[in-house]
C-alpha cells in the first residue's frame, strides 16, 4: 500500500514537471515567434536608416564638393534628417510595442503556469482522498474477515459441546 502512494506521488510530480517542462517550451516558443515578427519590420526599417545614412553621407560630401548646389544639397539633407528621426521615432514605437507585447507573453505564461499548478493540487488532493478509501476498504475487508473467522470459532465451539 504504501509502495502504491510512493509510486502515485513519483508519477504526479513527474506529471507536474512534464508539464511545467512543456509550458515553458510552448511559451519560449511563442516569445520567439513574436519576437521574430517584431524584429523583421525593425530589419526593414534599419536597413533605410542606413540608406538614409549613406545618402546624408553622401549629400554632405556633394555639399564639400559642389559649392554651385549648396542650397539645394542643404535641403536635401533636412529632408533626409528629418526622414531619418521619422524612421528613428518608429523604430522606437516598434521596441516599445515588442517589449508590451513581450511582458503579455510573460504575463500569459505565467497564468497557465499557475492553472497548471491549480491542476496538480487538485489532482494531489483526489489522489490522497482515493488513498483514504483504499485505506479504509483494507480495513473494512480485514474487520469483516476477522469477524468470520471469530463467526467460525464460536460455530466450532458450539458444535463441539453439543
Amino acid at each position: 500500500m504504501g509502495r502504491d502512494m510512493e509510486m502515485d506521488e513519483m508519477y504526479a510530480e513527474r506529471a507536474e514537471e512534464a508539464a511545467e517542462e512543456k509550458i515553458e517550451r510552448l511559451a519560449a516558443a511563442k516569445v520567439e515567434a513574436e519576437i521574430g515578427e517584431e524584429i523583421s519590420p525593425l530589419k526593414g526599417q534599419l536597413q533605410n536608416m542606413q540608406n538614409v545614412l549613406n545618402q546624408l553621407q553622401s549629400s554632405g560630401q556633394q555639399m564639400s564638393s559642389m559649392s554651385s548646389s549648396f542650397g539645394q544639397n542643404q535641403q536635401q539633407s533636412q529632408e533626409l534628417l528629418q526622414q531619418f528621426q521619422q524612421f528613428s521615432s518608429q523604430a522606437q514605437q516598434q521596441q516599445q510595442q515588442t517589449f508590451q507585447q513581450l511582458q503579455q507573453s510573460i504575463h500569459q505564461a505565467s497564468q497557465m503556469l499557475s492553472s497548471v499548478e491549480q491542476s496538480l493540487q487538485s489532482f494531489n488532493m483526489l489522489n490522497q482522498v482515493t488513498q483514504q478509501i483504499d485505506q479504509t476498504q483494507q480495513q473494512l475487508y480485514q474487520q469483516m474477515q476477522g469477524q468470520n473467522s471469530q463467526n467460525q470459532n464460536n460455530q466450532n465451539q458450539s458444535n463441539q459441546q453439543q
